[in-house]
C-alpha cells in the first residue's frame, strides 16, 4: 500500500476522487515524489494535534497563495477547502491577509483561481 492509499481517509475529505487522481495521473510519472508528498502532507502535517483541520487548511491556503508559482497546488487546495466545508467568506478573509502581508498581485491571482474553482465546484454540486 502506498502513502496515498495509507492516507486515503484524509485525502478523500479533500477530494472524493483524490486517491484515484493521484494514483493515475501524478504517481506513474514520479512515484517517489508523490509518495513523499503524500506522507508529509496527509500522514504528518494534517494529522498533527494543536489546531483543527479547517484552521490548518486556511493556513495552507494563505501560505500557498503568498508563495505564488503554485497555481496547480492552489487550485487543488481551494477545491479541498470547499469540500471541507470552509466558507467562501473565510477564504476571502485569507486573501485579505495575503494582500496585506504578501501583496496585491498574490491576492489577486489567488482570487482569480478561486473564482474558477468555486464556479466548477458549484457546477458539480
Amino acid at each position: 500500500m502506498n502513502p496515498i492509499e495509507q492516507n486515503a481517509d484524509l485525502l478523500h475529505l479533500f477530494n472524493p476522487d483524490g486517491v484515484r487522481l493521484a494514483n493515475e495521473t501524478v504517481r506513474p510519472v514520479f512515484p517517489d515524489l508523490v509518495d513523499k508528498l503524500a506522507s508529509d502532507i496527509y500522514g504528518y502535517a494534517y494529522r498533527r494535534p494543536g489546531i483543527d483541520l479547517k484552521t490548518r487548511h486556511l493556513v495552507t491556503l494563505g501560505v500557498i497563495s503568498a508563495m505564488g508559482g503554485c497555481e496547480n497546488q492552489l487550485r487543488f487546495q481551494l477545491g479541498a477547502a470547499l469540500h471541507l466545508g470552509i466558507s467562501v467568506e473565510q477564504i476571502r478573509e485569507v486573501f485579505i491577509q495575503v494582500q496585506v502581508f504578501a501583496g496585491n498581485a498574490r491576492a489577486f491571482n489567488a482570487a482569480a483561481i478561486f473564482k474558477s474553482v468555486a464556479d466548477e465546484f458549484q457546477n458539480n454540486e
